[in-house]
């Protein structure tokens, strides 16, 4: 990945129509749709008490993932780690596939994995991490390093690791959509950033699109001092879920979790940062995407991720357990709960981008939502008498 994307800039909406129904909307409340996120909001914490995700299970993978040695494209390493997940998931019931490109003179191959829901014509929801370490420790401080191939615990095998032992545990959650576990390949290779996720993009049907609801990414979620970053570009609705959930996870600085302890500071949404990674393709094709990622790899270093970031330094030492457990169980909850099927109703009141000033505001707009079927029919009769009565002075424009 690149940190290369500015961050997205934010328009407001005028008109006298629009911003009536606004007030409306912030008086009554929102509206949701049925089976969402925000029906589980008042019950997360007995959903926490039965999260199953084992940070000791994902560093174990981190540290084979390394011992195999680097996953570069086309190498024997990066062949035996796609055996292995393989044979893992046909184990467990997923339907395995690969897909092989070729790009700036790289062939490289995707591996998907897909756990098919009960329902008929269901949505779907991939969660994809790049499991390709880089070929070249362009960063490392040591010049003798810098044309060897980086170890690639952090960037590339955390999150890769998550996605395995979170394939564990999917078959057991009865959900109501499918999920698409994407490793992706040549994310990292020389000056070619995410050319995995680019061809998975450039090769998905109109159906596939129309069915995908989101686009999770896990990248460089291992470091052992961990602190995810609002990265831009990315999907507002998705941020907003993931900080109520990492709230009662104890990953909001000072906010309490479920068992009443303060929170770390973890989830740090007051940085944002604009990063080139594979949730870009996605982002692209209108799909809701979202990036978990900690951005500072060691120390902090001007125009780079930290000082171990692309380095021979990228080692499992500097990854724990403890923060892939933390990030396992973020995204184990949001399947759980339906947080990342995000529905587009026609009427939507609730679009409050999340930005760098917005992390306790979410907080706080996560404590008012009750989810009430009553107020969302009040809500609906109010919205459309407003608009019977306003047609004929003004046509009112959908916020963006």
């Amino acid at each position: 990945m690149a940190p290369s994307v500015p961050p997205r800039c934010w328009g407001m909406t005028e008109g006298f129509t629009l911003a009536f129904i606004l007030i409306l909307a912030a008086t009554i409340g929102p509206v949701h749709a049925e089976n969402s996120f925000d029906e589980h909001q008042n019950e997360l914490c007995n959903i926490v008490d039965e999260l199953q995700f084992s940070g000791t299970k994902a560093n174990q993978t981190v540290q084979w993932q390394v011992d195999i040695g680097p996953r570069t494209p086309g190498s024997q390493a990066s062949a035996l780690l796609r055996a292995n997940f393989t044979a893992e998931a046909e184990r467990l019931g997923y339907i395995v596939s690969e897909s092989n490109h070729t790009s700036h003179g790289i062939e490289f191959t995707n591996l998907f994995a897909r756990w098919v829901s009960s329902s008929e014509d269901a949505d779907q929801l991939v969660l994809s991490a790049h499991y390709d370490s880089r070929n070249i420790a362009d960063q490392d401080r040591n010049e003798t390093n810098r044309s060897m191939p980086v170890p690639g615990a952090n960037d590339a095998a955390s999150g890769a690791a998550v996605l395995l032992e979170l394939a564990r545990l999917i078959p057991s959650m009865n959900l109501s959509y499918d999920v698409v576990i994407f490793w992706n390949d040549a994310e990292d290779q020389n000056n070619n950033y995410t050319e995995g996720a680019k061809a998975w993009a450039d090769n998905l049907t109109l159906e596939e699109q129309e069915r995908t609801k989101a686009f999770v990414l896990l990248d460089m979620v291992g470091d052992a001092d961990l602190q995810l970053h609002n990265i831009q570009p990315g999907n507002d609705t998705l941020k907003e879920r993931i900080v109520i959930m990492g709230r009662d996870l104890g990953m909001v600085d000072g906010v309490e979790d479920c068992t009443g302890l303060p929170g770390q500071d973890i989830l740090q949404y007051s940085t944002t940062v604009g990063v080139l990674d594979d949730h870009v393709h996605a982002h692209a094709l209108n799909i809701p995407s979202i990036d978990l990622m900690d951005t500072v790899y060691g120390e902090p270093k001007f125009g780079t991720f930290g000082s171990y970031w692309h380095t021979m330094e990228d080692t499992p030492d500097k990854v724990s357990a403890e923060s892939l457990a933390y990030v396992g169980r973020l995204v184990e909850l949001g399947l759980r709960t339906n947080a990342f099927i995000i529905e587009e109703p026609s009427i939507i009141f609730d679009e409050n981008p999340v930005n760098e000033n917005q992390n306790q505001s979410s907080q706080s707009q996560a404590d008012s939502k009750s989810g009430s079927k009553t107020l969302a029919y009040i809500a609906m009769f109010a919205f459309l008498s407003v608009m019977a009565l306003l047609v004929n002075f003004e046509r009112p424009r959908k916020p963006r």
